[in-house]
């Protein structure tokens, strides 16, 4: 049973390591969006704009914990494929 609980505890913490990082500067957009939102919320607002702003607060939270523990300077380059005319 302790084998069992080891092996699952183990593999969690590995999958949340694999999560792909985003850059820094994706990292300080995210985090400027987020503190815009709390400003936001220190404002009079009605309830269903408030509901919406609470729920974008929170997607914007879980974006950063996820994926911006350890930002990387350069992202790696995404490969385009090219299409060639058809002859």
């Amino acid at each position: 049973m302790r084998f069992i609980l080891s092996v699952l505890i183990g593999l969690t913490s590995c999958m949340a390591h694999a999560t792909p990082q985003f850059s820094q500067a994706e990292c300080q957009m995210l985090n400027e969006q987020r503190l815009e939102i709390r400003r936001q919320l220190r404002q009079p607002y009605n309830p269903d704009h408030g509901q919406q702003l609470q729920a974008r607060l929170k997607e914007l939270e879980q974006l950063l914990k996820q994926h911006c523990r350890q930002p990387v300077k350069n992202p790696p380059a995404v490969v385009v494929p090219v299409q060639r005319p058809l002859l």
